[in-house]
């Protein structure tokens, strides 16, 4: 009788840890699903890529705040539309990339756009208004992870 009881409290617990894994990985796939469906990518959207890529357990929460990340943009609210600009200069700060001396001087939209071109993150062509949608933004994520080494 111990045995099965002792069998049915392992099984529970068992159950308990992969069932609390398993819904922030769901919740991050619903994420992610929602996001490719998007016609327009908003501030908010990078905000919570950026945050899984780095690995923030609360990263799909929208209200989690955003200070102290080196990708967070001043004077941007979650609901604005994302712009090539705004993805580059979270990206070049997040990767702390080089590639554009003038990027380098200046720290920003127009030169972290330049400096993600020359580090073949964007291809060439476009400008740094043009808006993102959100699958872009997802293939902007896979190409920031394999610069980051697919941490």
């Amino acid at each position: 009788m111990k045995k099965i009881s002792f069998f049915y409290i392992t099984f529970l617990l068992i159950l308990a840890i992969t069932g609390v894994g398993f819904t922030q990985d769901v919740t991050q796939i619903t994420f992610l699903s929602e996001l490719d469906n998007k016609a327009a990518a908003t501030y908010g959207d990078a905000l919570i890529i950026f945050k899984l890529q780095s690995g923030s357990t609360a990263a799909v929460k929208r209200k989690s705040s955003s200070k102290g990340n080196s990708f967070t943009l001043p004077g941007y609210t979650e609901g604005n539309l994302l712009t090539r600009g705004m993805a580059s200069l979270m990206a070049a700060r997040y990767l702390d990339l080089g590639g554009s001396f003038m990027y380098m001087i200046f720290d920003t939209e127009r030169y972290a756009y330049k400096a993600c071109i020359a580090n073949d993150i964007f291809a060439e062509g476009g400008s740094e208004n043009d808006k993102m949608t959100g699958p872009e933004l997802i293939e902007f994520l896979t190409r920031i992870s394999d610069m980051k080494g697919g941490k």
